[in-house]
């Protein structure tokens, strides 16, 4: 790799062309039934004039309610994300209660997320989308997974794993409108 960063363009085809015709194949088994990890975000639906009032510094609490189908430990790696108007993303992860199991390979999260920003004096809309969580590490048990309120400093990282979210939902848009705090 090193040798890689400093050639020029035609050492580096033959240098990929050498490598790829002394490599092989990897065989992957794939099982037997595949299903596709879909969510819908069932509330809020993004399509009401009604924006949600609150006063500008203070919290108000945004009700989500989504389903989920074919998700693999929905506690672990469902997370929530709210963009705000300024660009500034955040990630939520619901609680474990916040989970209900409805039916074989069907999920149900009903959770609240709570907005805040001082800076905010205008009507404006926010983005909210389900994120799922993935890691490439190749043992699940190997891995230390922290409950859903723990911090994750201080823990060992992992050898050759990949770990970070994916869209897993469309973005629905919510209409807020802060109201300018009294004096």
């Amino acid at each position: 790799m090193p040798r890689l960063l400093a050639c020029k363009p035609l050492d580096l085809v033959k240098i990929l062309q050498t490598t790829l015709r002394q490599s092989g194949f990897l065989h992957l088994r794939l099982p037997e039934q595949l299903h596709r990890a879909t969510a819908t975000i069932i509330e809020p639906t993004g399509e009401s004039d009604n924006p949600l009032r609150f006063t500008s510094g203070l919290v108000v609490a945004l009700d989500i309610d989504a389903t989920l189908e074919h998700v693999q430990d929905p506690q672990n790696s469902v997370k929530v994300q709210v963009v705000y108007p300024d660009g500034q993303a955040h990630i939520i992860h619901p609680r474990p209660g916040d989970f209900r199991n409805p039916g074989p390979g069907r999920h149900r999260l009903i959770t609240q997320v709570y907005l805040s920003h001082s800076a905010w004096t205008e009507p404006c809309q926010i983005e909210v989308r389900l994120l799922l969580a993935y890691s490439s590490s190749k043992s699940r048990t190997s891995v230390l997974k922290p409950a859903w309120n723990e911090s994750t400093e201080g823990l060992p990282a992992t050898e050759n794993s990949i770990e970070g979210t994916i869209p897993f939902s469309k973005s629905v848009k919510v209409f807020i409108m802060p109201k300018p705090t009294r004096r």
